[in-house]
């Protein structure tokens, strides 16, 4: 049996089954869903999104159970399995938006964006100070931190050390390196040998290129348009309690700046995306109406704010 009844009216924002057009994807449904409408209706309320997932994940069972379209049962399947994550990745999401870009990034960002380098005397400066070498020297553990390492060791006098520029950039989430348990063990036996009273948390880094957050800009190109799999590659430095909440395929918005030392940092954190993030065509829909012929005459030189009147008077006639 073929289902012809649909919720919602007619025209051409609606589903057409002989449209060659459209194309049926549960996963790309329900990511987009609960990716960006569900964040849009209630923000990042935990129940909601849980009882949301929930619901969608037994519709999904239905359709498997009563094998509606076994045509598509892989596709359901992988749907079902974003419900799964969907609750725990935005509900992480959540709380890095709040808690990036993270103690050694304010640490810098405070030292040589804010200028407080030059004001070591107050223990708050010092600290910061503190904080970022000791998190640089004992925790750059890839080849591309060392290279900083080596040069922050070179740098007797820490006012030499200026950022060379800024720039926002928007970035996917490629790897993460969380450190260790027995490196975590050997780094407080270093710090405890050298006598070193400090909470410095134990610090990994992500592995990010380029990429594009979706939002249905005319000016601004779709992911699927740009190939950065060539793209220069950056890493930054995060605390390992940050680094549990990250997914790969995460993408985020930020400000770098850049030190002449070679080592990059998170200045600022503008927008943080969930990994299975999705923006739909037809959220482009989500206000469209069919054009009718406008009855209202256009403006003239004898009544120029006709448009202003005709828009307050249905602002009222709304009221």
């Amino acid at each position: 049996m073929t289902a012809v009844d649909f919720i919602g009216g007619a025209g051409s924002r609606f589903y057409d089954g002989n449209d060659e057009n459209w194309e049926v994807d549960f996963e790309a449904v329900v990511k987009g869903f609960l990716s960006r409408t569900m964040t849009d209706w209630c923000m990042y309320d935990r129940v909601a999104i849980q009882l949301a997932a929930d619901i969608v994940k037994n519709f999904l069972n239905y359709v498997l159970m009563q094998d509606v379209c076994p045509e598509y049962a892989s596709n359901i399947v992988a749907a079902r399995g974003i419900c799964d994550i969907a609750p725990t990745e935005l509900r992480h999401v959540h709380e890095l938006s709040s808690q990036l870009p993270g103690d050694f990034n304010r640490a810098a960002r405070t030292l040589f964006c804010e200028g407080q380098v030059k004001h070591l005397d107050k223990d708050e400066n010092s600290e910061a100070l503190v904080q970022f070498r000791l998190t640089t020297l004992v925790w750059s553990v890839s080849d591309k931190m060392k290279q900083s390492k080596h040069k922050i060791l070179e740098a007797s006098d820490p006012t030499t050390i200026t950022v060379v520029s800024t720039m926002d950039q928007t970035y996917e989430v490629l790897e993460i390196e969380r450190p260790r348990h027995k490196d975590k063990m050997m780094v407080r036996q270093q710090l405890a040998d050298m006598n070193v009273n400090s909470n410095l948390k134990p610090t990994g880094f992500i592995r990010v290129r380029p990429a594009i957050i979706a939002h249905g800009w005319s000016n601004v190109p779709r992911p699927e348009e740009v190939d950065f799999s060539n793209a220069e590659k950056d890493e930054f430095l995060l605390e390992d309690d940050l680094l549990a909440k990250f997914e790969i395929g995460m993408k985020m918005n930020v400000t770098v700046c850049e030190l002449n030392i070679g080592l990059r940092f998170i200045k600022e954190v503008h927008e943080l995306r969930v990994s299975f993030d999705t923006f739909l065509p037809q959220y482009l829909m989500t206000d469209w109406k069919d054009p009718v012929p406008n009855e209202r005459p256009p403006p003239s030189v004898n009544d120029p704010n006709c448009e202003e009147k005709a828009m307050g008077a249905d602002m009222v006639a709304d009221d």
